[in-house]
């Protein structure tokens, strides 16, 4: 089974309890988040975990690993990416409000957040969380497919999914 190098920004006590004893991690119940609610991870990227913490106010890093086997991959051409995108279109149109509007340049995804949300209803027997790319920058050419900021986050609803957890990695200073 494939794994995945994850690094997620947290509250450093509960980083430090949850690498001696597996114990909860408080997830992000923010409406803005674009994967739903759900603890986020950096995927093979302590960079950005890094940097996310010190804008963020964390105060470490875990260091984990996650079975790619567990995660709805949306970066996957398969039927359950397929299933899916057919979805979130129907999600879209029944969520779409003036109060459900995403803001890309404010990264404010309350639509995204309530199509995701309601999705994973139907799976959290089947998936303990989700992977996607996230696009933070801009075209490099007009109305083109080269981003700057392309990381991917993996969004999880149930942490049985993380393994080998490790200790917290101090912030760098940037």
């Amino acid at each position: 089974m494939p794994s995945i190098k994850a690094f997620h920004a947290g509250d450093t006590k509960e980083i430090e309890q949850f690498v001696i004893n597996q114990q909860y991690i408080t997830p992000s119940y923010s409406s803005k988040n674009w994967l739903g609610q759900g603890l986020y991870f950096w995927e093979n990227n302590a960079n950005r975990a890094e940097k996310w913490q010190l804008e963020q106010g964390k105060g470490a890093i875990l260091e984990c690993e996650i079975d790619k086997q567990n995660l709805l991959d949306l970066l996957e051409d398969n039927d359950d990416s397929e299933s899916f995108f057919k979805q979130a279109k129907t999600l879209s149109k029944k969520f779409y409000s003036n109060n459900l509007l995403n803001d890309k340049a404010s990264q404010n995804f309350p639509l995204d957040c309530k199509i995701f949300d309601e999705y994973k209803k139907s799976l959290t027997n089947q998936f303990s969380g989700v992977r996607m790319a996230f696009f933070l920058g801009e075209s490099a050419s007009k109305d083109g497919n080269i981003f700057t900021g392309q990381p991917i986050q993996i969004c999880l609803w149930d942490t049985s999914a993380i393994k080998n957890p490790s200790k917290y990695i101090p912030c760098r200073l940037w």
